[in-house]
This record gives structure tokens, C-alpha cells and sequence, in this order.
């Protein structure tokens, strides 16, 4: 007779296809129960025995080196987890299981998560449940139990509960919970939020700050492109109207809209080093760019920022992105410098490391060194000087980055191509992006009514394809001289008068039917007259002369040829009055024949040869 507890393992190996045998011992299983809670889970991380949150190691370029000693903890950390680590459980069933013997459930967990105490607790109700039972195989029922309990965390993702875990256990737990969703996602089928193909979780991607998904293949072509092309605000989540919700509840909340993606995310999608190197850096140099007290290094073939706390050179793939929280200008105290002091003027290039004065911008002197300030335009190139005067003239800038913008054509609504803020292009106000046009119709305003002014563009080398600007003619542009205008005989033409033919009166149109009409009562139009031959006066002639001067037979030819041209323009008015009227006609008769025939059914009789031949077109009255 087979062993029950054969039969009962053999049962249990068929549901569940994961467990494992023992191969010294055929009655001991083991398997493992994951831990999958329909909640996420808030695991508290106190403090370390010595009560300091070990940190790592500063990077030898971080402007605090010398702060080598750990951070005390003032509070505990939190994290949710939707994952924790599964639990191993080994069940062995003794020689007497299970009319005498209960079954041996054994439960542990590494890391160790789970306090030993509530360990001992599930296997207590093992026991329970055997006895309760009636001391009958219960293995099966107890691994149901404790799946069940896994989907509430064993009671700790119940509301108002926490799970507090060592400090130690951290980066074990993280680094789990970050592979078990990922493993999830991959076995899972998403419809592409830009393709809108469904793919395979292996070949997409979940955006971290908002959770949507799109394919790998859609995002590394659009953010390869932007970040090609420096359009750097494009590099957000895809989706529309998203980056926009997302950075208005980070502005309700104080604090900066953070709405483009980190180049550590880029490099999780992935992209190549080369591309997220290059959004580092630009990211980098528009926040220097919007930054007006970023200074510069004087040599011309560097032009490097100076070091800032503010604005950090990026290290590799380090996002330097600041909260606008520092300003330079105020002190510890929160009270603005009204003087910069001798050792602040001391300015070091991130890039070749020169040091210099930010007053005078010469090599560095020392603190107490008196200098004078650069003018503006001193060291400027007279092409450099005309460059920046075109740029003040024909040009205005942002007034959220001071990036400038030179209208080409339309109308004074402007949008930033850096940081997409709406402003007036007259007089660079900032305009509300829901009502950017109340600017143009308030009377209040300096630009009431001005939407549309200069919509050639402004410059002279703008709006070549629409028109530019008008260009201005100075006296002194004119023609230097003044060509005698050419004495014009006049030339008599006799006009040319149609006689009008009296009409007779016409009878009172015929129904027929419902709005139609007899179109043969109605009297065709009167031939177009023949034309005249204008009688071209004959000038007083001069008796001959001998010849004179050249200016004078000059005169004599310039006066043929606008006598001949004259008699050509009006045969040639005279000849397309003809055409327009024959033309007319024809158009007339056609349109009768064809209600005619319309009227007697025989439309379909009208075939495009019957319009050439001249027998067509009469049409029969009856």
C-alpha cells in the first residue's frame, strides 16, 4: 500500500510545479512564497546603533571634502515597497503524519525583512490548523494560508501599520523591489503611448516620474533628434499635456517645475553615452545662459563660466540642475550685498583654470589690488560693436530667460524658443499664455490696437520671401541726374460709339411647371457690332528739315513710337472686347439648348460632339 504521505506530496508537486525535494530525505519539500502585496508597503529604515545613517564616500571634486564625518539621523527614513522578498518555507512530514504527528513547518527569510517573533507566529498556525483539522493532511491548506497573508504583507500593508527593517537591510530591499517590478513589467503587453503598437514589456519603457509606457524604438528616435537638434525642453514625457500637470503641482507645492528627464533615465532607456553627454552639457550651458550673473572667461579662446555653487560643472552624467534656491547675492543672514569684496572678485574658469578678477577681468591681482571695471564695449571688435548694435535694434528679449528673438513676419505674439514663455514683441511684457491677446485690446496698454504692426518683419534682411520692412530712400539716393521728360505730341483716337438699338418690350414669361421657365421667349442678344476703323488724325506737320543734332532726332523717333504704340492698344482692346462678347453669346445658347432639351427629356440626346456641330444649337420653339 502506497505511503499517504506519497500521495499528499505528490498532489501538492502538481499544483504547485516549483517545489523542490530533498533528495536525503523523499517526505521533505521546500518552495518559496512570494511576497506580492496589492498595496504598496511603507518600510521604515531607522537609524543604525550608533545612531549615524552611514553615507558614501564624497567625490573628491565636491566643493565639501573636508566633511568626511557621517550625518547624524534626525528622522527615520521611509520607503514603499510593492515587493519584498519571498520567504522560504520547508514543510517535512514525520513518520506518524498524520493520525499522530502534526507536520513540521520551518519559515525564513533573507534578508531578514520579517522579525523572528512573527516567523514563529505563521508556523504556530500550522499546527493550529492541523489540529483543527482533525489531525488530517493539511499542507496544502496551509501554503494557501500563507499566500493569502503574503498579498497583505503578513498584516503589515493593513492602514496605520508599518514595517520597520534595519538600516542594514536598505540597498537589499531596494535593490529587490527595483528587479521584481521590473521582471513584472517585462512579462506584461503595453500599446505604445506614440506608435500606439501594443510591445512587449521587454522592448518598453515606464517613464519614473509619471508611470507612462512607451517603446524603446519611438523614444530613442525622438529624444536622439531633440537632443541633436538642442531642443532640449522636448526631452519630457511624451504624452501630451503631461510634463505641464506635473510641473504646476511641483510649483503649488514651492517648489521648482522639474518637468525634463535626468540623463540617468536616459541612460535606462537606453541611449548612447555620446547623446546623453551632450544633453549634460547643453543643460548645463543654458542654465550658465539664463543665469545673469554668470561671468564669463576673458580669453577669447576659452570663454569657460566661472566655478559657481550654483551652477556646478556636471561630472559624467551628474545632474546639476539647481532649485533656485541659492542666490549668490544674499548672504548667510537673507540680507542682500550692496559691494562685492575683494576675495569674492576672485573668479577660477572650470574649463582651463584661470584665475582673474570678475571687476576688471585681468589675471588675478590680489584682494586688495584697486581695479576699475571693463567697459562694455571695450575689448569688442568693430563687427562685434555692429553686431550688437543690429541686436538691440532688431531684436527683443525673453523676459523669463533674456534669450533674444528677431520677428520675421506675423504678428507681436511671441513664444521663447527656450523656455516657451508667451511675450509681446513691442515691448517684451510677459503675456498669459490663456489670454496672450488682452495685451492688444486693452486701452490701458502701450500696444492697444499694435497686434499686427510691422508683420513684414523687423530688419532689413527679414522676410525676403513675404517682403521685409519698407526701405527708406534718402535724397541723397535719388538719381544724381534728372533726365528731361521727352515732349509728347497729342494723338487724337476717335472713340468708338455702340449704337444702341431699341428693345422691344417683352411678353410675360410662360409656367410651364415648378420653377421652370421658357428660355426661348426670352430674345437673343443683338449681334456685336461691327468694328470701326479709327481715322487717326493727321498732325500739322512741320515743313522738312535738314538734319539736326542728335537730341533732336531723338525726339522725332521717341514721337513715332508712341503714336504707332497707341493705334496698337486700341486694336488690341477692340479685339478682345470681340472675343469676350462672342463668347458670351455661346455661352447663352448653350445653356438654352440644354434647359430646352431638359424640359422635353431628351437631355441624354447631348453628346461633347453635338457642341461642334452648328445644327445643334438650334433649338425648335414650339
Amino acid at each position: 500500500m502506497e505511503d499517504e504521505r506519497q500521495e499528499e506530496l505528490d498532489c501538492i508537486a502538481a499544483i504547485f510545479p516549483e517545489i523542490l525535494v530533498d533528495p536525503e530525505n523523499p517526505f521533505s519539500v521546500s518552495m518559496e512564497i512570494p511576497v506580492h502585496p496589492t498595496s504598496p508597503v511603507k518600510v521604515l529604515f531607522p537609524a543604525s546603533s550608533d545612531g549615524l545613517i552611514p553615507t558614501p564616500p564624497l567625490s573628491v571634486h565636491s566643493d565639501q571634502a573636508d566633511q568626511l564625518a557621517p550625518i547624524p539621523a534626525n528622522a527615520v527614513e521611509s520607503q514603499n515597497l510593492s515587493y519584498l522578498p519571498s520567504l522560504q518555507l520547508r514543510i517535512t512530514l514525520p513518520q506518524d503524519y498524520p493520525e499522530k504527528t502534526a507536520p513540521i513547518f520551518e519559515l525564513s527569510a533573507s534578508p531578514a525583512w520579517i522579525s523572528r517573533k512573527a516567523l514563529d507566529e505563521l508556523q504556530g498556525k500550522g499546527k493550529e490548523m492541523w489540529e483543527e483539522a482533525g489531525r488530517s493532511s493539511v499542507v496544502y491548506g496551509y501554503i494557501d494560508f500563507l499566500h493569502q497573508e503574503a498579498e497583505n504583507a503578513f498584516g503589515f500593508a493593513t492602514e496605520g501599520r508599518n514595517l520597520e527593517v534595519p538600516q542594514d537591510f536598505k540597498i537589499s530591499l531596494l535593490d529587490y523591489d527595483i528587479k521584481a517590478t521590473q521582471a513584472a513589467f517585462e512579462k506584461e503587453t503595453f500599446d505604445c503611448g506614440v506608435c500606439l503598437d501594443p510591445k512587449k514589456g521587454t522592448v518598453c519603457h515606464r517613464m519614473i516620474d509619471c508611470g507612462h509606457v512607451f517603446c524603446i524604438q519611438c523614444l530613442q528616435d525622438f529624444y536622439n533628434n531633440a537632443i541633436t537638434e538642442g531642443n532640449l525642453a522636448a526631452v519630457q514625457c511624451l504624452t501630451p499635456g503631461c510634463a505641464k500637470k506635473r510641473g504646476e503641482e511641483q510649483v503649488a507645492k514651492g517648489r521648482k517645475a522639474k518637468t525634463q528627464l535626468s540623463p540617468s533615465e536616459l541612460i535606462q532607456i537606453p541611449l548612447e553615452q555620446e547623446v546623453v553627454t551632450r544633453y549634460v552639457k547643453l543643460k548645463h550651458k543654458a542654465e550658465l545662459e539664463s543665469d545673469k550673473n554668470t561671468v564669463y572667461c576673458p580669453r577669447k579662446w576659452c570663454q569657460g563660466a566661472a566655478r559657481s555653487k550654483k551652477h556646478r560643472k556636471p561630472v559624467g552624467f551628474e545632474d546639476t540642475e539647481s532649485d533656485d534656491e541659492v542666490d549668490d547675492e544674499v548672504d548667510d543672514e537673507g540680507t542682500s550685498k550692496g559691494y562685492i569684496a575683494g576675495a569674492d572678485r576672485l573668479c577660477i574658469c572650470e574649463d582651463c583654470s584661470f584665475a582673474f578678477c570678475s571687476r576688471c577681468f585681468q589675471g588675478w591681482h590680489g584682494e586688495l589690488t584697486t581695479c576699475m571695471p571693463r567697459k562694455d564695449n571695450g575689448e569688442l571688435t568693430e563687427e562685434d560693436k555692429a553686431s550688437l548694435a543690429y541686436m538691440n535694434s532688431h531684436s527683443t528679449p525673453c523676459p523669463t530667460c533674456s534669450a533674444r528673438a528677431q520677428k520675421t513676419h506675423g504678428c507681436n505674439h511671441m513664444i521663447c524658443f527656450k523656455c516657451h514663455s508667451h511675450f509681446c514683441y513691442l515691448c517684451s511684457a510677459w503675456l498669459p499664455p490663456a489670454n496672450p491677446y488682452n495685451h492688444y485690446n486693452n486701452k490701458s496698454s502701450s500696444c492697444y490696437y499694435r497686434l499686427w504692426e510691422m508683420e513684414e518683419g523687423d530688419g532689413d534682411d527679414v522676410g525676403q520671401a513675404g517682403g521685409g520692412r519698407p526701405l527708406e530712400l534718402h535724397e541723397d539716393d535719388e538719381e544724381e541726374e534728372e533726365l528731361p521728360e521727352p515732349v509728347i505730341e497729342p494723338v487724337q483716337i476717335p472713340e468708338i460709339v455702340e449704337p444702341e438699338e431699341p428693345r422691344e418690350p417683352l411678353e410675360p414669361l410662360q409656367r410651364e411647371g415648378p420653377l421652370v421657365l421658357r428660355i426661348n421667349h426670352v430674345p437673343a442678344p443683338p449681334p456685336p457690332p461691327a468694328p470701326e476703323v479709327p481715322v487717326r488724325a493727321q498732325p500739322n506737320r512741320a515743313p522738312r528739315r535738314a538734319p539736326g543734332p542728335p537730341p533732336n532726332q531723338r525726339r522725332v523717333v521717341r514721337q513715332r513710337n508712341v503714336v504707332a504704340g497707341a493705334r496698337r492698344l486700341g486694336e488690341a482692346e477692340e479685339r478682345e472686347a470681340m472675343e469676350e462678347r462672342r463668347a458670351e453669346a455661346a455661352q447663352q445658347a448653350w445653356v438654352q439648348m440644354f434647359v430646352q432639351m431638359a424640359m422635353n427629356d431628351e437631355e441624354d440626346q447631348l453628346e461633347s460632339d453635338d457642341e461642334e456641330d452648328p445644327a445643334a444649337w438650334e433649338i425648335p420653339v414650339r
